[in-house]
């Protein structure tokens, strides 16, 4: 009975590792970067809000928390993900780094949802950061 059991759990621990890992695929990527993108774009929306003083701070807060939420979980996965292809493994790893400077953006908003300067600021750096993730997917 033991022996079986410990059978069946290895089983099932080996096939639920079967689907997990293995290389991106440059359309994996490719989506994953174009959801940093759109997501660096409607956070450059939300600062050019904060800049212009046309929000609430309670919203601005929560809006660029699920912001960062989405881009740390891009994050992850990128991290995660193995890249065997030079182009592939370059590109991800280009990724990765503008997930980052996002996350950092969008931090800045949200700790500080009522500051017009660092609306203006980070609302320029969320908008080049969207373009460069958008030349980024392109070049794949």
């Amino acid at each position: 009975m033991r022996r079986r059991l410990a059978l069946a759990v290895v089983v099932a621990i080996a096939t639920s590792l079967a689907g997990c890992g293995g290389a991106i695929t440059r359309d994996e990527l490719a989506r994953s970067i174009g959801t940093l993108e759109s997501t660096a774009a409607e956070g450059a929306f939300l600062a050019d809000d904060v800049a212009d003083d046309r929000t609430k701070a309670t919203f601005v807060r929560v809006h660029a928390r699920d912001l960062s939420d989405v881009v740390e979980h891009e994050a992850e996965k990128l991290r995660d993900a193995q890249a065997d292809r030079p182009g592939v493994a370059e590109a991800k790893s280009h990724a990765v780094a503008l997930a980052d400077r996002i996350g950092t953006a969008l931090g800045r908003v949200q700790i500080a949802p009522g500051s017009e300067r660092v609306g203006r600021s980070a609302g320029g750096q969320l908008g080049s950061l969207s373009e460069q993730a958008g030349k980024l997917a392109d070049g794949l």
